[in-house]
């Protein structure tokens, strides 16, 4: 009497397991978008922490590029014995330095460059010539950040080269301005002075939507200039408060 094959260990019930492994070693396509769902549900929330990471590294860059201009133009200003004046772009990220004329330049110049070979007084003013050249050029802030606004101290010193009563060269002062061939709002000239004082000024930068922003604040007597905490826009109009309360 003949015996009969076992039905598992027929060829085509082999090829037909080897088939149904190889099917679910695979993801079916509903595990597929599972996945793609999570995937773009994890970069929905950890994007705007990334970009908000990026603003505040742009706006706190921003704050020491101002920083570190301020102080080099204090320095120019002492080295070369010329006034410079920085405007920056109200709204923009724009800003010059550029020297300022009180109407008698190369008075100013050689009060105190003198000395006996001449050879410091023509090494100051070959100094400032480059300045002049270096300087008169418009900087950018890095990064997607703007001047917001600034506020400004009153100095008589900005007015008073005007006045023919104390300024005996009034009438040659020409404080024409390379902003004017440049588009955009800008603001009153911070002035560096070349016996380290400046105007005591306040500027401040935010991000585009002006959710964020650092205060760039320089001192009047000392020149010393210093970079805030960031802010939010709540706190910087409960600090305006402050001030007109007081």
């Amino acid at each position: 009497m003949s015996r009969k094959q076992s039905p598992m260990m027929h060829p085509a019930t082999i090829r037909a397991r080897r088939r149904a492994a190889t099917t679910r070693g695979g993801f079916t396509l509903f595990e597929l978008l599972v996945v793609a769902a999570v995937i773009i549900l994890i970069g929905a929330i950890i994007f705007p922490a990334l970009m908000s990471t990026t603003e505040t590294q742009h706006l706190v860059s921003s704050g020491d590029t101002m920083r570190t201009f301020f102080a080099r133009s204090r320095n120019k200003a002492m080295r070369n014995g010329q006034t410079l004046a920085l405007r920056y772009e109200i709204g923009g990220n724009q800003f010059i330095i550029e020297p300022w004329d009180t109407g008698d330049s190369n008075l100013e110049a050689n009060a105190s460059s003198f000395n006996m070979l001449g050879q410091l007084q023509q090494a100051l003013i070959d100094d400032r010539n480059v300045t002049m050249r270096l300087l008169q050029q418009v900087q950018t802030l890095p990064g997607d950040t703007v001047f917001a606004s600034g506020t400004q101290a009153f100095d008589s010193r900005e007015f008073a080269q005007f006045d023919p009563t104390l300024n005996a060269n009034a009438a040659n002062v020409d404080n024409s301005s390379v902003t004017e061939s440049v588009g955009g709002a800008w603001s009153q000239p911070i002035l560096f002075y070349p016996d380290g004082s400046t105007s005591q000024s306040e500027v401040r930068i935010g991000t585009k939507d002006l959710q964020i922003f650092v205060l760039v604040r320089i001192r009047g007597l000392t020149g010393i200039a210093y970079v805030t905490e960031i802010m939010t826009q709540s706190e910087l109009v409960q600090l305006d408060q402050t001030r007109i309360a007081q």
